[in-house]
């Protein structure tokens, strides 16, 4: 009898001992089934912000855990196989669903998940090493502070990169790409194609398209104003987004952001530890369907020159994505040399990637300094130009400039590397506009100017600086002035101006010459300093283009003029050829788009509608709701606005009462656009 009541003693001090209280509790057992269903939950749907919501749950698990223990020393069975059940789930989701390569889901994801795991599992058997109460209480409370504090750690390095889970047009993708290569040959015909692109610089940035006229502009550009010589400027061509990733994802595919899931901006998902940055965060809570960039299976124009056997470069910005499907050398360029994001993002690195190989070559630290990008970029599109000449390649040259973005950056006039207090708008543009002219003379000294496509444009309207004009509205707003940009092409052996449907145009613009006012044709950081403005201009001739269009017609007129006529069939394609526009064999108001769209955030927000009123054909613009552009007003928006923009093109007076019918043709447009895009948001034919 004494042997026993001396067992049951022992026994009952070893319970005590132990940390973990295995006696069933309705509400940890609901508590536990919870998180097991919220795991299921998150591998079944691969939603990739739900992973985030996982780990919030596993740091309250612990939470829990701690006050368990500071209340009566003892931490409940299921609470503990919770947090177990977290961490494990967190593990095997990216297992499933990680969009990283199946070794580095393993990896990485077990170093973050091993730490917490282990620390759980010491609280566990803690009792069978630790013997004295107080000590195992010590050891309960920095474990679960550990369990806490490594989920916390989770937390800042987790990678979100998950695989997409839009509605797939990859068959498409491939056919068509396949039947390119099958079927299309290059020949001495087609042409080269330079397509350079800015970053927020705004409609009346470059003297060609000032305010001001050319003489008195600002800015001076004289080497961007004389592609337009013999050739078009665009007076109303739109930009697809106010902001630059969805805009520049239009550009290549010839669609509506909209369709690729691409609503604003993307920022760098790749977790550093130096320097570190939050933004790896921002895609999962903005895009919808795990898109981190334009997707594997949309098609650009990039894809469908090199299936036909050109050789293509990517040089400068490319901010639409920066891993896996998203990266260039996987969107059709051969090569790629710059950063995968913009220059005020963290990290700001350059990389040199070819499709076998992928190089650093400018670190975020030696980037804190950007002065030398327009010449190292520059440096870069002359060389491809001179080798794809030389090897009698036929070239695409994608140019994306990072500038005039902010922050703002030069040489200083000649100043170098190293002073950047003084740099300002006015000098980064003129800078750009000096080493322009090099690789304008590359073109013409490879013998392969006349038979080269030049496109200048810009991603959108501007941001902190530049001029939109009479223009309301700047970048991030759907008003004209965040969404119009200039639009300059050449094209000589191509026939671009060569028509006489369109009148021409005289203008002028005044060239660079250096202290002997010779013209200067090689820029360099040596001579860059002595370059002004010439005093006598340059009289030259354009063809100034009235009909409005979007920067997705670029994609459907590039493949045309390269002799690549056929288009997916398997999706929509909201960009039109405007090859018979740009030759001038239809007046320069001939109307390509009887209807555009303005969108934001991956909302329509406005429509653009040709209407006739009073026996007359004009371009209505109406909004439904809009948000103010003024900072004074943030809180307001503005409803049923409607403008004519050919006798109001700075949107300031809106005529919805003045003409409801035609106010309510537009809504009634604009709400059947946002049904489409509900009911086929990808544009599946």
């Amino acid at each position: 009898m004494l042997k026993k009541k001396s067992q049951n003693s022992e026994e009952q001090l070893n319970t005590d001992l132990s940390l973990i209280e295995k006696k069933k509790s309705i509400p940890s057992i609901i508590y536990m089934a919870f998180c097991a269903l919220f795991i299921l939950v998150m591998w079944c749907s691969g939603f990739n912000f739900l992973p985030l919501v996982a780990d919030v749950l596993a740091i309250l698990t612990g939470l829990i855990i701690l006050i368990s223990v500071l209340k009566k020393e003892k931490i409940n069975l299921f609470i503990w196989i919770a947090y177990i059940v977290v961490v494990a789930g967190l593990f095997i989701h990216w297992q499933i669903w990680g969009a990283e390569s199946a070794w580095k889901n393993i990896w990485y994801n077990f170093l973050l998940c091993i730490f917490p795991a282990l620390i759980a599992g010491f609280i566990y058997i803690a009792d069978r090493f630790i013997k004295e109460r107080k000590a195992l209480k010590i050891t309960a409370i920095l474990c679960t502070v550990l369990m806490m504090g490594t989920s916390v750690i989770y937390v800042f390095f987790m990678n979100l990169r998950s695989r997409p889970t839009a509605e797939s047009l990859q068959a498409g993708h491939d056919e068509y790409l396949k039947n390119l290569a099958d079927s299309t040959h290059l020949g001495s015909s087609s042409p080269n194609v330079l397509f350079i692109l800015m970053d927020d610089m705004a409609f009346s940035d470059i003297s060609a398209y000032s305010y001001l006229g050319s003489e008195a502009a600002t800015i001076n550009t004289p080497n961007i104003d004389s592609i337009a010589k013999d050739g078009i400027m665009m007076d109303n061509f739109y930009s697809a987004s106010p902001v630059c990733s969805p805009s520049r994802f239009s550009i290549l595919t010839g669609r509506y952001s909209s369709r690729g899931y691409l609503d604003n901006v993307i920022f760098p998902s790749d977790i550093q530890s130096e320097p570190y940055s939050f933004t790896h965060f921002v895609n999962p809570y903005q895009f919808l369907c795990n898109v981190d960039g334009i997707l594997g299976d949309e098609i650009t124009y990039a894809e469908a020159m090199q299936a036909a056997g050109y050789s293509t470069a990517c040089i400068g910005k490319w901010n639409l994505g920066d891993y896996g499907e998203y990266l260039p050398t996987n969107q059709g360029f051969d090569y790629f040399y710059g950063s995968y994001y913009v220059n005020d993002m963290t990290p700001y690195t350059w990389v040199k990637d070819t499709k076998d190989s992928h190089e650093l070559v400018r670190t975020h630290k030696e980037n804190l300094d950007q002065s030398e990008s327009t010449e190292l970029f520059t440096a870069e599109c002359v060389n491809f130009i001179k080798t794809s000449a030389a090897n009698n390649e036929k070239f695409l040259c994608y140019y994306t400039s990072p500038w005039p973005h902010f922050p703002i950056f030069s040489d200083n006039s000649g100043n170098g590397k190293g002073d950047t207090s003084d740099d300002t708008y006015i000098q980064c543009i003129e800078e750009f506009d000096k080493y322009v002219g090099n690789i304008l003379q590359a073109l013409k000294d490879s013998g392969v100017y006349d038979d080269t496509l030049i496109i200048f444009t810009s991603d959108n309207g501007p941001g902190r600086e530049g001029v939109t004009g009479n223009l309301r509205g700047r970048k991030n707003t759907t008003f004209d002035g965040g969404m119009k940009v200039p639009c300059l092409v050449s094209y000589p052996n191509g026939g671009v101006g060569s028509g006489t449907a369109i009148t021409d145009t005289e203008y002028s613009y005044y060239p660079w010459v250096d202290s002997e006012n010779n013209p200067v044709t090689n820029v360099t950081r040596e001579n860059i300093g002595s370059i002004k403005k010439s005093s006598s201009p340059v009289l030259a001739q354009t063809k100034h283009i009235e009909a409005s269009s979007m920067n997705f017609d670029l994609f459907t007129t590039i493949l045309s003029y390269c002799g690549i006529n056929t288009l997916p069939a398997d999706r929509i394609i909201d960009g039109v050829n405007l090859s018979q526009l740009w030759n001038a064999q239809v007046p320069s108001d001939h109307r390509v788009h009887d209807i555009i769209y303005y969108q934001k955030g991956g909302k329509t927000q406005g429509i653009q509608m040709a209407l006739e009123l009073n026996g007359k054909v004009y371009d209505f613009k109406y909004y439904d709701r809009v948000h103010t552009e003024n900072s004074a007003f943030i809180d307001q928006f503005y409803k049923n606005y409607l403008f004519n923009l050919d006798l109001d093109p700075a949107e300031g007076y809106s005529v919805s009462k003045t003409y409801p019918d035609i106010a309510a043709t537009c809504k009634e447009q604009l709400l059947a656009f946002r049904k489409e895009m509900k009911n086929n948001r990808r544009g599946k034919l």
